[in-house]
């Protein structure tokens, strides 16, 4: 397991690498601390933000959804890096929400952030007051409250 996350980071360093040399190297991340995000139409773009599934964080699309003729969405996807395979929770992850751009404009994501198995769905919520996340950091592990991260995207 261990040479093989080695072997991802690699790759990761690799394209980072060449996304510096103005090479196409697949969708454009932005984090939690990245709520405005300007892409070109056409391109592919996806929203990360940490999370540890095994431990009940979660991340959900939440209502209202992006305006489809602008952004489209692709699907969710997670990881889970390191830690002690004999300790569940341990390593540290991430979810990823994948978009691509299709026409100039602008729309918000609405993205759930769901620590400790508080919620299952981004529905689950809907009917009860969720704030807003103000701070442009990532929650931590020691985040316990359900709150909504709010992206506004502009496509050009």
């Amino acid at each position: 397991m261990r040479i093989i996350v080695r072997a991802a980071a690699a790759s990761a360093a690799a394209l980072v690498t060449l996304s510096g040399c103005g090479g196409s190297t697949g969708p454009t991340a932005f984090g939690p601390g990245e709520r405005s995000v300007t892409v070109d139409k056409g391109d592919t773009f996806t929203l990360e933000v940490p999370a540890n599934p095994a431990l009940g964080q979660n991340w959900y699309l939440a209502s209202p959804r992006p305006d489809k003729g602008v952004v489209t969405y692709q699907g969710r996807r997670e990881e889970e890096d390191g830690g002690d395979e004999d300790l569940i929770g341990s390593g540290d992850g991430a979810q990823f929400f994948d978009f691509e751009a299709h026409a100039s404009g602008r729309t918000t994501v609405k993205l759930l952030f769901c620590p400790h198995g508080l919620c299952g769905s981004a529905a689950e919520v809907s009917a009860s007051p969720v704030p807003t996340a103000t701070t442009t950091a990532a929650p931590t592990r020691s985040d316990d409250e359900v709150a909504y991260y709010v992206y506004t995207v502009t496509v050009r």
